[in-house]
């Protein structure tokens, strides 16, 4: 693959001169997960505590329960996509945020899924996954990227096969 078509700007220093374009994620994600988790969590410990200390009556420990199962599925969502997201790209592939190295000689194909807001009917990408012919992906999720549209021409540029999947 031709790396001199790729626009990677910023040279990091320690790197030996290398380009890379880094994914800049914003905060925004996290702190709401964060904020979640602060609620959920005790309240469905304390409601836990409070009906385990009257006598366990299953109907009502699953009340407590629920916050808590709910609360561990979306950290287990959020730490899949933050996994698999890019942290930066540079001229001989993509590191995901797992430290995985994905090389440009295997890219297969970039995969943009869409979605449709029922309200306005505009179209939206939802996730962009960047496929490699090992069975590798790695994830852009727009709206945990701070320099989405950097990223994005980045992506649109890749000399492969570009498909659009609604989700």
């Amino acid at each position: 693959m031709k790396t001199d078509s790729l626009k990677l700007v910023d040279i990091r220093p320690g790197t030996n001169g290398t380009k890379r374009l880094d994914v800049k994620t914003r905060g925004l994600q996290f702190a709401a997960f964060v904020l979640l988790g602060l609620l959920m969590v005790p309240l469905g410990a304390s409601v836990l505590i409070s009906q385990l200390s009257k006598g366990p009556r299953p109907a009502l420990l699953a009340v407590g329960f629920a916050p808590l199962a709910a609360y561990g599925a979306a950290a287990w969502l959020f730490r899949r996509a933050y996994v698999r997201s890019v942290r930066y790209f540079s001229a001989e592939g993509l590191v995901r945020n797992d430290g995985r190295s994905l090389a440009w000689a295997d890219l297969g194909r970039v995969v943009d899924r869409v979605r449709l807001n029922r309200v306005t009917g505009i179209k939206y990408i939802w996730r962009t996954e960047i496929h490699f012919k090992n069975g590798d992906s790695a994830w852009l999720l727009p709206t945990k990227i701070g320099n989405f549209p950097e990223v994005y021409e980045l992506v649109g540029g890749l000399p492969c096969e570009h498909t659009e999947v609604r989700a």
